[in-house]
Formats: C-alpha cells, structure tokens, sequence
C-alpha cells in the first residue's frame, strides 16, 4: 500500500522504500481521511486522484477537476446521484414553488437528469390545469401539465423531467418544483404522504461534450 504524497526537494536521497512506497507499490495515492489528503496535498491539479480509506461516508475513490475533488469515477463515467428533497405533506400553491431548498453543485460540461413527482392534484375549479415546471437556478427548464375534472378531488398527479447541462461551475444552483396556473384561478392543493412524498431528484448521468 502506497504511503500517500511526497514532495522531493533538490539533493534529497531517494531511497528503496521510497520507491516501494511512493512509485512501486502506489498507481493511486491512499489516504486514511480527507482532511490528510488536503494536508499532505496542498495544491492538487487537474486528473490527480486518491483512495481515502476512512471506512465511514467518505471512504472512496476521488478525482480533482482542477476545481474540487469529487468521489466516484472518471470525467467520462456518470457521476451517479447528487440530491434528492421531499415534501410528505399536502401544498396548496398557486403560481409559486411546490417544493424548494434542493441546491445543486454543478461542474461545467457535467449533465444532469431531473425527476420531479407529484402524487396527486386537485382543485377548487372544475377542469383547472396546472403545470409542474423543474426551475434550475430561477430559470424553467421544462414542465409538463396535469389537469382535475372534477372539484376538490384528489386525481392523478404527475411527473416531470429535465436535463440540464452546466456550462459553468456553480457550488450552490437552486432546483425547485414550480406551479403555473395554467386554466382556472382555483386553489390548487398537491398531495403527499410519507410513503407517497412529492419529490425531486437529481443525477449526473455524464459529459457533455467531453474527452473521450
């Protein structure tokens, strides 16, 4: 097992066990921590990556993206999850947020994948329709309309999905569920549950664009 980072200095002595530790033995550098990472890597640069052994949440393989190091595999390969919010209680809304508070990091070049779900909807106004938009740093992206045929009942809801590709870095985007009033100007009440949440989530399903 590779013993981590070393800096050489001008005349230093290499020695075997340097070379068994930090060349022979070691194609990725390991670290007991992260917080030993960052101490023994100060200025990391583009494609250097670390095992951090810590067995606890952070344990893994990370990669540096000239901006943060970021667990999980290449620039090439999806990234996996990033972020999941829920409400499990009915919102009534009206041409305003049905579910904030899931904020995103983004990487440039990186894509993404939204789900948002509604359960059910229902309205004071017969035949009144409501548009479920992903909202991604104040901007709509997408949105898809659900209707209720019959007053104050709680019919099907609806799902909406997004893709999204960062052309910047952003360490805090906000992702919301959005309501438009479409038809009608009834009370538009969304239905949730513990087990039946409204929710969002989000994925970085790969590059954009990207080296292959």
């Amino acid at each position: 097992m590779g013993s981590g980072f070393k800096a050489f200095t001008a005349a230093s002595v290499l020695t075997a066990a340097d070379l068994n530790n930090f060349c022979q033995n070691q194609s990725v550098m390991y670290f007991s921590s992260t917080g030993a990472r960052d101490v023994a890597i100060t200025a990391p640069v583009d494609g250097m990556t670390a095992y951090i052994g810590s067995n606890d949440s952070s344990e893994g393989f990370y990669t540096f993206n000239s901006t943060s190091w970021r667990r999980g595999p290449g620039w090439n390969a999806p990234w996996g999850f990033i972020q999941y919010t829920q409400a499990t209680a009915d919102v009534a809304v009206n041409n305003g947020n049905i579910l904030v508070g899931n904020t995103i990091s983004v990487v440039n070049g990186r894509r993404y994948r939204i789900h948002g779900q509604i359960q059910s909807f229902k309205s004071s106004t017969v035949n009144d329709v409501a548009e479920l938009c992903i909202v991604i740093g104040g901007t709509v992206i997408t949105g898809t309309r659900i209707t209720n045929t019959i007053v104050n009942f709680a019919g099907f809801g609806g799902t909406v999905v997004a893709y999204f590709t960062a052309t910047s870095t952003n360490t805090g985007l906000s992702c919301n569920l959005f309501n438009v009033a479409v038809v009608g100007a009834g009370t538009h009440t969304f239905g949730a549950t513990a087990t039946r949440p409204i929710f969002i989530a989000v994925e970085d399903i790969g590059p954009s664009g990207a080296p292959v």
